[in-house]
């Protein structure tokens, strides 16, 4: 019995692409998110089952691939998109994951502690000036608590009265 080679590759035909406008790829786009809502088979994290196709998504895990894809649909219609906070926590979630934490890229850990400070510059400026005054002088820890506990009160309470 003689050895053969490797089995040659099924034949294949390669068909030309051809570019499209934004506005058909964003309606191509919009008609495929319509019936993926609705029909899991269209779904990319989609199982089969004896009953067909089900959908594998979850609140708890959501489909990342049709949610890039409405970002990308969104990206299409004009909108400009700011980071997506999903795709970080993921990606702080891989580097904890890997172990990686102390290898930072200072560029990065920069622009992040730079906008940590512009958040918490936005948060001193709304706040009242008599909270102001009282995170300056360092109240302890049960006072703020309290006074935590009293403004989420009040905020619940102005939001029952705007609702009413």
């Amino acid at each position: 019995m003689a050895a053969q080679g490797p089995s040659p590759l099924p034949p294949t035909t390669i068909l030309s692409s051809k570019p499209i406008s934004q506005a058909a790829a964003h309606d191509f786009l919009a008609a495929y998110l319509d019936r993926a809502a609705t029909d899991p088979a269209l779904q990319p994290n989609a199982g089969i089952s004896e009953h067909g196709p089900t959908s594998r998504t979850t609140a708890a895990a959501p489909n990342l691939i049709l949610h890039n894809l409405k970002r990308v649909q969104a990206g299409l219609a004009g909108e400009v998109l700011g980071r997506d906070l999903a795709l970080a926590k993921l990606s702080a979630g891989e580097e904890a994951q890997s172990g990686n934490d102390g290898w930072e890229d200072p560029k990065k850990l920069q622009e992040v502690v730079a906008e940590d400070d512009d958040e918490g510059q936005m948060e001193l400026d709304a706040a009242e000036p008599e909270q102001d005054a009282e995170a300056v002088g360092g109240l302890d820890k049960e006072e703020r608590k309290r006074k935590k506990k009293e403004r989420r009160l009040a905020e619940k309470r102005a939001k029952a009265k705007s609702d009413a």
